[in-house]
């Protein structure tokens, strides 16, 4: 049930009040100095006056995306990373599609939003309160709003692919046609219309161009429209397709026709984690994996091309938003955020296909913010989190949320890349059971099955040789220990 909202001249005074300082946070300040009751994290600042012109705000989210895979991406690099900020240190709190999505979607840890996983019953779209979202409430802030592409897992299997509530317009990904590049199923605004089939390949009908060419129109209706649009874009690349057609076509994911045979990679970034040498400090599940056969090496390598050729398309069509909003007039008054659901392991530690587990590999996304006010080829290093993307979208538009917010504006860091941030971060997992909690400095990680791991981040980047056994750290463990458990409670 939707949650009662309100806002208080009171609330509203002393969420101004705080954000000088409680926007930065920190472990020193405690986890609740930004938080206002009833208001969530404190930018949530007054309505707009009447004259003013809120922005526009369009967020693109692919799918399993690396860092690293942005090699692939220099239009995306260019006009966003280069006419923006870029954030080196961006997570997501439980690195796997359905969470993190609904993470996106509420501004709150997994255990908070209750979707902890993929499927029922303790995950997936069945599990989400999507009618106390971002969506609704920026709608309520009298947003346009409108959803393209891969939504939460289990929309169309789970629940009824009807369109959810808080979407002006919807072109929501029927699931499980949603991992095919061709066949896949969109419901448009209440009509469900399927593209070509799976194996025809058909230019014109290629998913990420389709899905673009939605988002493009979208924007041109609005051109010279005073009221504010929120766009959300998600593409499926550079995750795999459905199994049958992997099997099928013996590709992981098809690129456009346009792009096969593009070399969008180079060799394998060669780090201490690819294959790693010694697992003997690592939990069990991972201490049984063997070394990469040579056959696997091959594999990995082939996998990572095709899933960088899918992101082409991808580049073209950021490129092509840009275009569009400046042709309009609108690219002035909009920010465009630009990051993944989760990143992906390709060997390393052992793991030549996943995500999921809280290592860097996995954990880590891109994050590229370009708008108004902020500087041009600009890099911070705070660390930031999913759960930080809908308070940066709420204080933009001047919205409130419905829910106690377990992030915080992006903006501060954002219009000053030099501020950094210590607040501490969860990562967290129902499958493999773990709660995590990562610092500037540190990574400890506390397994379902009593494992730990305890990695010193600043000496050992690729998380090698865990310490959670060293006898000289037993104070550094027992506060991130408390740390973890202040987070995994709330944080309330």
């Amino acid at each position: 049930m939707r949650q009662t909202r309100t806002t208080t001249a009171a609330a509203t005074a002393a969420a101004i009040a705080v954000i000088g300082a409680a926007a930065l946070g920190g472990e020193a300040t405690g986890a609740d100095a930004d938080r206002v009751p009833g208001l969530g994290p404190a930018p949530i600042v007054a309505a707009p006056r009447q004259d003013e012109r809120r922005p526009n705000v369009i967020v693109v989210m692919t799918d399993d995306q690396t860092v690293g895979d942005l090699a692939a991406m220099p239009r995306t690099r260019a006009l966003l990373g280069g006419a923006g900020v870029t954030f080196d240190r961006s997570y997501s709190s439980y690195p796997v599609c359905a969470p993190s999505r609904a993470t996106f979607l509420s501004g709150q840890y997994a255990h908070n939003n209750g979707v902890m996983g993929i499927y029922r019953p303790t995950g997936g779209y069945s599990r989400f309160d999507a009618a106390n979202a971002l969506p609704v409430w920026l709608q309520d802030a009298g947003y346009d709003t409108i959803h393209l592409g891969k939504y939460v897992n289990g929309y169309g299997t789970d629940v009824p692919a009807t369109q959810p509530p808080g979407w002006s317009e919807w072109y929501g990904a029927i699931d499980p046609t949603t991992y095919r590049m061709w066949g896949y199923s969109l419901n448009e605004n209440g009509t469900v219309r399927t593209y070509g089939s799976p194996r025809d390949e058909d230019p014109r009908l290629y998913q990420t161009d389709v899905l673009a060419g939605h988002a493009l129109r979208a924007i041109e209706r609005r051109a010279g429209e005073a009221r504010p649009f929120f766009m959300s874009l998600a593409f499926l690349a550079p995750h795999h397709e459905s199994a049958a057609l992997r099997q099928a076509t013996g590709r992981v994911v098809r690129a456009a026709p346009r792009h096969a045979g593009a070399r969008a990679a180079g060799s394998a970034p060669a780090t201490p984690a690819y294959d790693e040498a010694d697992v003997s400090d690592k939990p069990r599940f991972i201490r049984r994996r063997h070394r990469l056969a040579p056959e696997e090496a091959v594999a990995i390598d082939r996998r990572r091309h095709e899933r960088r050729r899918s992101l082409l398309s991808v580049d073209e069509a950021v490129e092509q938003l840009v275009a569009t909003l400046r042709r309009t007039g609108q690219l002035e008054r909009t920010y465009i955020l630009f990051t993944s659901d989760n990143g992906y392991l390709q060997g390393e530690h052992r793991v030549p296909a996943g995500k999921v587990l809280p290592y860097e590999a996995a954990a880590r996304v891109p994050l590229l913010i370009r708008g108004p006010g902020l500087a041009a080829g600009a890099r911070t290093r705070a660390l930031v989190s999913n759960i930080d993307l809908a308070p940066t979208i709420l204080e933009l538009a001047r919205a409130a949320p419905g829910r106690r917010l377990d992030g915080r504006s992006l903006l501060p860091f954002a219009r000053d890349p030099r501020k950094r941030a210590t607040r501490p971060l969860l990562l967290e997992s129902g499958r493999p059971a773990y709660r995590a909690v990562r610092t500037d400095r540190w990574l400890y990680v506390r397994y379902g099955s009593g494992e730990r791991e305890l990695y010193d981040l600043h000496r050992d980047p690729h998380e090698l040789r865990s310490l959670h056994a060293d006898p000289r750290l037993v104070r550094t463990r027992a506060k991130l220990s408390a740390t973890l458990r202040r987070l995994a409670g709330g944080g309330r």
